[in-house]
């Protein structure tokens, strides 16, 4: 996936200043978890993207240097070593941010089903591990080996909203 456009004037909150976009916002806790799961409150972590992003801004940051640099070897020069010190902090605190909500995500994800289907936490993390598909199709999955019928679980779902 290509880099979207580096953002500019975007206000640095000071507690977050590493972050450039704006976060997912996440259902309460109180949601049901099919609902979380269709508000992607699960999936993979866009900090990780972002992170990939920053060190591609910096690529073309530092080619920009070079390109207009007057002096004898741009790559001694302490603005184009800035320019790197900048973005690898960016990334590292943006590598480190992904790793805690991916952890999260994953944990919340575990606890939820572990709930839903009153299921050993072990087994459902053994489930996660072997799946391949969709987080809603883990979900369903998860039911199916607990015997219910999907769509009675559905329609409950469904009137639990109204």
């Amino acid at each position: 996936m290509k880099a979207p456009r580096k953002p500019s004037g975007r206000r640095a909150l000071p507690f977050y200043w590493w972050r450039r976009f704006a976060t997912h916002k996440q259902l309460p806790y109180k949601a049901n978890l099919l609902d979380k799961i269709r508000n992607n409150d699960f999936e993979y972590s866009p900090f990780f993207d972002q992170a990939k992003w920053e060190l591609e801004w910096m690529k073309d940051e530092q080619n920009i240097f070079i390109s207009e640099y007057q002096g004898r070897d741009p790559m001694e020069d302490r603005l184009y070593i800035d320019i790197e010190a900048r973005a690898r902090k960016r990334y590292n605190k943006l590598f480190a941010d992904a790793m805690k909500d991916e952890y999260d995500r994953m944990d919340r994800l575990t606890m939820g089903l572990v709930k839903s289907f009153k299921m050993n936490k072990d087994d459902i993390k053994d489930i996660i591990n072997e799946f391949e598909g969709t987080t809603e199709d883990l979900y369903f999955h998860v039911a199916k080996l607990k015997g219910y019928n999907i769509k009675s679980l559905e329609i409950l779902n469904n009137y639990k909203r109204i």
